[in-house]
């Protein structure tokens, strides 16, 4: 296992973006920003625009491209993701590039190398605090030592972890759907109390009675009560209907 550690600058070029902000436009080339990378994904709605003009110039050192691994060397440190295809960017401020070395690392396992807890660790050990933001030095970054098996294992590696995230990112706008439905069948219930009655129709809207509470200052379904939660759960923890793990 010894065998397989190596540096960041043995298997990529590194580089950093521009230390100024161009003009931001409506449309056009997206110049990337840090807040843009969260947990190992590039979420491009959180970057600005720049002209073509700019563009030229803030790309004259390096231009992103698709597998190259973006990542944050100032404030979210740690965060990183893949330059996705066919997307026109230059590289905002705070944020630097992986550009991997394809004869030895694969772009998407340089990326799970770069966000896995011993990598995280060695960026938190090379962490500068500064009066104004942490950050780690570029110019130290090729010394940083990272984990780098044989082109089969990472190629192994990264279809099961890439199969993984791609489960997480069918999931999430699932998950996103059930949280706005439990949120709205909160508020039509216990908020508007148009829950439904003994012959299933809203509570309120369909003339139930509603009596006021000068607790809450409001008006609420007649026979409902309102007092501390404990009231409610410890009989149910002491009958064992409820567990606390």
């Amino acid at each position: 296992m010894a065998d397989y550690m190596t540096t960041i600058g043995r298997v990529a070029e590194i580089f950093d973006g521009p230390h100024a902000t161009p003009f931001k436009t409506s449309h056009g080339p997206f110049f990337l920003s840090i807040s843009s990378l969260e947990n190992g994904r590039l979420d491009l709605s959180k970057s600005s625009h720049l002209s073509e003009d700019d563009f030229k110039k803030w790309t004259k050192r390096i231009t992103p491209r698709k597998g190259d691994v973006l990542f944050s060397y100032e404030t979210r440190l740690g965060e990183a993701a893949l330059m996705p295809d066919e997307i026109k960017a230059s590289l905002g401020r705070r944020m630097g590039l992986l550009r991997p070395r394809l004869d030895k690392v694969i772009p998407k396992y340089l990326l799970y190398a770069y966000l896995s807890p011993a990598f995280q660790q060695t960026i938190i050990a090379n962490t500068i605090t500064g009066a104004t933001v942490d950050r780690i030095s570029v110019s130290e970054i090729p010394s940083f030592p990272v984990r780098i098996p044989g082109l089969g294992e990472q190629k192994k590696v990264a279809d099961l972890l890439g199969h993984i995230d791609s489960k997480i990112d069918c999931n999430n706008p699932i998950n996103a759907e059930l949280e706005s439905m439990a949120k709205a069948l909160y508020d039509y219930w216990f908020v508007q109390f148009d829950f439904p009655d003994a012959d299933g129709k809203p509570h309120k809207s369909s003339g139930g009675k509603m009596v006021y509470n000068a607790t809450l200052g409001r008006e609420i379904p007649q026979g409902w009560a309102v007092g501390p939660l404990s009231d409610w759960l410890l009989p149910l923890l002491m009958n064992g209907q409820v567990t606390v793990q």
